[in-house]
């Protein structure tokens, strides 16, 4: 019964940190929009492996790194900034693709410095501060209320629940994928609204967490 359980848990926790737009997200849904959903499986798969590892640090970690963030405010306006740029490349930053009678993207032009979509999927799942600050509030949440998960417990729980969480990160990423499929082909003109959408949402964050952390 507790396999079950420690599964479901981090199957139900990585749902639900993965529902709100992330840079992930938008990788996945730019790139199914340009090319396909297979090469956004490409990203998705890397990018839940590399939420695996988050995990892994925020379990063996879990008190010294909320300590830090709290003790270095520093690190959550990186992320702010990091979100302004995202977004206001999105609102106004053009496209380098080659485009099609719709004018949608049909083929993207080689960047100068390539990097393939694993590589891609991995650093950004990775390289996620807002991920691994949810993971950490999370644990010490489930910790308290629901189960133990700790360097104390059984590793089979802790490996149950690292598969949980991947599969969860996969269906929800997988999700994006297959929904921005459906609206490239309803859609004209999809790349370039969907973009700005996006980029107008990350811009939104950004300011209510300047507000959140100026005020509060």
């Amino acid at each position: 019964m507790y396999l079950v359980v420690y599964f479901f848990i981090g199957f139900t926790a990585a749902v639900l940190g993965a529902l709100p737009l992330g840079t992930t997200n938008v990788a996945v849904i730019n790139t199914t929009i340009k090319e396909s959903v297979q090469d956004a499986l490409k990203i998705i798969y890397t990018a839940s492996l590399a939420e695996v590892i988050l995990i892994v640090v925020a379990i063996m970690f879990n008190a010294q790194i909320e300590v830090f963030i709290a003790m270095n405010t520093w690190v959550q306006y990186t992320i702010v900034g990091l979100l302004i740029i995202i977004g206001t490349v999105l609102v106004f930053g053009r496209t380098e693709c080659v485009k099609d009678e719709n004018d949608e993207c049909i083929l993207i032009k080689e960047r100068a410095v390539p990097i393939s979509k694993q590589m891609l999927g991995f650093f950004l799942g990775l390289v996620n501060p807002t991920v691994l600050v949810y993971w950490i509030f999370i644990l010490a949440y489930l910790n308290r209320n629901i189960v133990d998960l700790n360097s104390a417990v059984e590793y089979h729980l802790i490996i149950l629940f690292l598969i949980g969480a991947y599969f969860g990160k996969l269906m929800v990423l997988y999700g994006y994928g297959k929904f921005s499929d459906v609206l490239k082909i309803r859609t004209k003109h999809i790349t370039t609204r969907v973009n700005r959408v996006i980029g107008v949402l990350l811009l939104c964050i950004s300011v209510f967490q300047v507000t959140k952390l100026v005020y509060f």
